[in-house]
């Protein structure tokens, strides 16, 4: 069973996904981090190939996050989802469940972090592709997790306990 949390950048998947799973007993797979193993940070690629380069990356290895054995907490990246044929792919090996985090955290959370879609961006920007993204995915969530609170440690139990839901 491969639980795959998806979101907006900042939105949570990697650290609430990596402390749900281990509160759980499950694996987890980060797909950026198995990108950056192999190929560089997300912002190397976008420097070096652009945001089409990176998307590429990010499908090749989407296969081999989902063929993860046993149950899985797999972060995906903020755009995954984006993309139909990847959307298809994730669909039909696991679960969606879509990190619904207000935008006021992941402002918070963006920082000064290096994140080529947003870096040196307005505040204005970065908004229009959180309301852009948003529909989207909802449309590809079997799940909807809202995050309006910044108490990590209430949401990560939450959050295991919905993804242990989703076995029962």
């Amino acid at each position: 069973m491969i639980v795959a949390l998806t979101g907006f950048m900042a939105s949570g998947k990697t650290t609430f996904g990596r402390a749900a799973a281990e509160r759980l007993g499950w694996d987890f797979v980060d797909l950026d981090a198995l990108i950056a193993t192999r190929y560089g940070t997300p912002a190397e690629i976008f420097a070096a190939g652009g945001e089409g380069r990176f998307r590429e990356i990010e499908s090749q290895l989407l296969d081999e996050a989902l063929a993860a054995d046993g149950h899985t907490v797999l972060a995906l990246g903020g755009g995954t989802v984006l993309r139909e044929e990847n959307l298809r792919r994730i669909k039909a090996g696991a679960v969606i469940i879509w990190l619904d985090t207000a935008f006021d955290i992941i402002l918070q959370e963006i920082g000064n972090a290096e994140r080529p879609l947003v870096k040196g961006k307005p505040v204005e920007a970065i908004r229009a592709l959180y309301d852009e993204r948003r529909p989207l995915y909802a449309a590809a969530a079997d799940i909807v997790f809202p995050i309006t609170s910044t108490d990590y440690d209430r949401v990560i139990c939450q959050l295991a306990d919905k993804i242990s839901e989703t076995v029962s």
